[in-house]
């Protein structure tokens, strides 16, 4: 029996992780099909934990709306929050002379979405479950500092970058995905 699709590469983003830049061969997207599954893989693996966390962001936010809402809106937004950094990101790659690095690059940032998850998730099920405020920006706090830290060696190890381009892609994520979520905010309360 072959293991999941996504051990491998999900190993690759650990190996980058820890250092050893071999992992890169492991993501698959010295091929089409290695870089399409990057996108689709990950995608399809972390819907149902996006409609969770969603449906806790109604909660949050007070929002009631109505499935036809949610199912013109949400499924748009995943979409666009799947490719809105990729594009963003190749565009700053061509202008910074890594056009052919990108390709593994941002495999690796796809793959990494699910390490990520694996931190918002159980946060969020704690959440729910009833925390302290302050407990909950600690954590808060540490989950954003390891999916920036995350990012941020990706970027170093596979791009082969200073510490400043690493720190634009990060915010480029970070800005790209607040403006997003206003964007969908907006939409729910029209």
């Amino acid at each position: 029996m072959a293991p999941p699709a996504f051990l491998a590469p999900l190993g690759g983003v650990i190996d980058l992780l820890k250092g050893d830049r071999a992992g890169v061969a492991k993501l698959g997207a010295a091929t089409t099909p290695g870089l399409v599954a990057s996108f689709l893989i990950p995608g399809l693996l972390l819907i149902p934990a996006y409609s969770l966390l969603v449906s806790e962001r109604f909660e949050a936010l007070n929002l009631d709306p109505t499935i036809g809402e949610i199912l013109v809106v949400e499924p748009i937004a995943y979409l666009i929050g799947w490719t809105l950094f990729p594009v963003l990101s190749h565009l700053y790659c061509e202008r910074i002379g890594k056009t052919r690095e990108w390709y593994d690059y941002v495999a690796a940032y796809n793959w990494s979405n699910i390490l990520q998850m694996a931190l918002y998730l159980p946060a969020a099920l704690i959440a729910e479950g009833g925390m302290p405020v302050a407990l909950m920006f600690v954590l808060s706090v540490g989950i954003l500092a390891a999916t920036v830290g995350i990012h941020f060696r990706l970027a170093r190890m596979v791009l082969r970058v200073d510490a400043l381009p690493a720190m634009v892609l990060v915010a480029i994520d970070l800005g790209g995905s607040v403006l997003l979520a206003r964007l969908v905010e907006r939409l729910y309360a029209n």
